[in-house]
């Protein structure tokens, strides 16, 4: 499954003070991304009171910013010291996520929902394994833990807005929009809804709808650079590629690291039989990473159109 610009949200492990003063200070510490003072905190933290869940916890997230094995030592250290405890088998999934074995991150949150009685953690669990679901297009279980969620907190944003995306992949479109619909009336200011109300009628060729949700969302933030990039490749399909590579212009100068960009601008080009300039955009696409974000598009057109490999 390729996806484009629509929008899922992960939520990482929230972790509660329980008053004492330096590990409040080294949490304070990490906020602030200053990891290696954080570090130095949360282990005289640990010296003062032992080892236990919270700084466990809290150094295995620190040392994820800091290079060596920290984190995976500590937290498997934690999980021998506690191995009932629900917050620290999702504090391993988290990590596990981070390094990308999202298999093993749904193990350990799958046995984290075992052990958990505390809802406000079930609820950071579901969401983390719904994520890990949605990655190895796992759909069906991602919407069953998007679900589950919502039973926890069912105003949620965030959560509505994964269901609308894990139901659009399902090809559930009409539940999909309906749901982002639903968001924009919770929150008329959430421009996850916009984007993901363009990106699903652009999917389905709805571009005029596409262009009219867009367009709504860019009254409400003139600078959206994700807004402004989509809107452009939906005025392109309408006709208005002059109107269209302005916007998408306009996106660059407020992003110009979204690789995306470029690769809708090559693909207007291709269509205008503008080769060279085509070329030019589908380089800095590849330049900026496009490959390991969105797959061999860009490497395919070039290989096609360009004289560079």
């Amino acid at each position: 499954m390729k996806r484009a610009m629509g929008i899922f949200f992960f939520v990482l492990i929230v972790m509660s003070a329980y008053g004492q003063t330096k590990y409040k200070d080294a949490k304070a510490l990490f906020e602030q991304k200053k990891f290696k003072k954080a570090m130095e905190m949360i282990d005289k933290d640990i010296d003062e009171r032992g080892f236990l869940e919270d700084n466990a916890v809290l150094k295995t997230r620190i040392g994820m910013y800091i290079p060596g094995d920290i984190s995976f030592e500590t937290i498997q250290k934690a999980i021998k010291a506690f191995p009932e405890s629900a917050k620290v088998y999702h504090a391993r999934a988290i990590l596990y996520y981070e390094m990308r074995d999202l298999k093993s991150s749904i193990l350990d949150d799958s046995k984290a929902l075992e052990l958990c009685t505390d809802d406000s953690l079930k609820l950071d669990i579901l969401i983390s394994r719904g994520g890990c679901y949605h990655h190895l297009e796992q759909i069906e279980n991602s919407i069953r833990d998007c679900r589950a969620a919502l039973e926890l907190r069912p105003a949620s944003i965030e959560i509505l807005n994964n269901l609308s995306t894990a139901l659009f992949d399902k090809g559930e479109s009409v539940e999909s929009m309906e749901i982002l619909e639903k968001i924009k009336r919770i929150d008329p200011k959430f421009m996850g809804s916009y984007i993901n109300l363009g990106y699903q009628n652009q999917q389905l060729k709805r571009y005029a709808e596409a262009e009219r949700q867009l367009l709504e969302g860019l009254k409400i933030d003139p600078n959206d650079a994700y807004i402004l990039n989509n809107l452009g490749f939906v005025q392109h399909n309408l006709g208005k590629s002059a109107e269209g590579i302005k916007n998408i212009n306009k996106s660059i100068k407020v992003n110009p690291r979204n690789s995306y960009c470029f690769r809708n601008l090559a693909l207007i080009y291709l269509d205008q039989n503008e080769k060279n300039k085509a070329c030019e955009n589908i380089h800095k696409a590849l330049d900026l990473g496009f490959s390991s974000m969105y797959g061999s598009e860009m490497t395919e057109l070039s290989h096609k159109h360009c004289l560079r490999k």
